[in-house]
């Protein structure tokens, strides 16, 4: 199987604090990678170096054969690398439509749809909303939204881009277990049907299990574990402590 993104030995510090460590990692087309690993382990770090909010000390990313290292953020969003953040961080005052439109209107796909094409770009609108569950929630502000809301707004998002490629960081965080269940079936019916790949970041090793093709577990900034997901309890963190990865939660297109 031949890599759609390439995370290739990326080094990362902070200061004084070497967060990654040469990391190497594959995602092939259509494939769902689990990342696991302790708080600390350098997660967050590589999902922002991966997408574009952060640059490498060290090491490349490529996507589709592309070094796209130095790439913007939003230049990768139009690539076709999206992204869901661990903590949903919405402008508070738009409205559910209102942050789908930004968001659509960054794309590739947006931009060619509103170049004298206006009925097809409300109707591309108006199916992510259907898709993700939030057409009856269009009007309201994201200020409101409870937290399913707010990760099916997440996904709305990161779709419109018409993805090859979605990172998901801890998407299944503080959910109902009915919230979680409808993400996990949005996710299969992407991957599924648009043979999208996912890189699913999870402290959820039954998450991990149902969702995944191969999971990677990276500790103190390095992968220390790579298998079926099935065979996820075989990885033994041999860290116990806690430093919280550095590199912040910042929303983006």
């Amino acid at each position: 199987m031949s890599d759609l993104l390439l995370a290739d030995r990326i080094t990362k510090s902070f200061g004084t604090n070497r967060v990654l460590r040469g990391v190497t990692i594959g995602i092939g087309r259509g494939e769902v990678v689990g990342l696991f690993g302790p708080n600390g382990s350098g997660k967050t770090t590589l999902a922002n170096i991966i997408t574009g909010l952060t640059r490498p000390d060290k090491g490349r990313i490529l996507f589709e054969g592309k070094d796209v290292t130095g790439m913007s953020m939003d230049a990768r969003f139009r690539a076709g690398i999206a992204r869901t953040f661990q903590i949903p961080d919405p402008y508070p005052s738009l409205t559910v439509v209102e942050s789908v439109r930004v968001a659509l209107l960054c794309s590739e796909a947006g931009r060619k749809e509103t170049e004298g094409k206006g009925p097809g770009f409300q109707e591309n609108l108006d199916s992510l909303l259907v898709r993700t569950g939030l057409f009856a929630q269009r009007f309201w502000p994201a200020a409101k939204l409870s937290q399913g809301c707010l990760r099916r707004l997440e996904f709305a998002r990161a779709i419109s881009c018409r993805p090859k490629f979605i990172l998901l960081d801890e998407v299944s965080s503080a959910l109902s277990a009915r919230d979680e269940a409808e993400l996990v079936a949005l996710m299969r019916s992407l991957h599924r049907e648009e043979d999208i790949s996912f890189l699913l970041i999870s402290h959820n090793p039954l998450i991990l299990e149902e969702l995944c093709d191969r999971v990677v577990a990276i500790e103190d900034g390095r992968v220390f574990w790579e298998g079926k997901p099935g065979d996820l309890a075989k990885y033994v963190p041999t860290s116990h402590h806690a430093h919280g990865d550095e590199g912040g939660n910042h929303e983006g297109g």
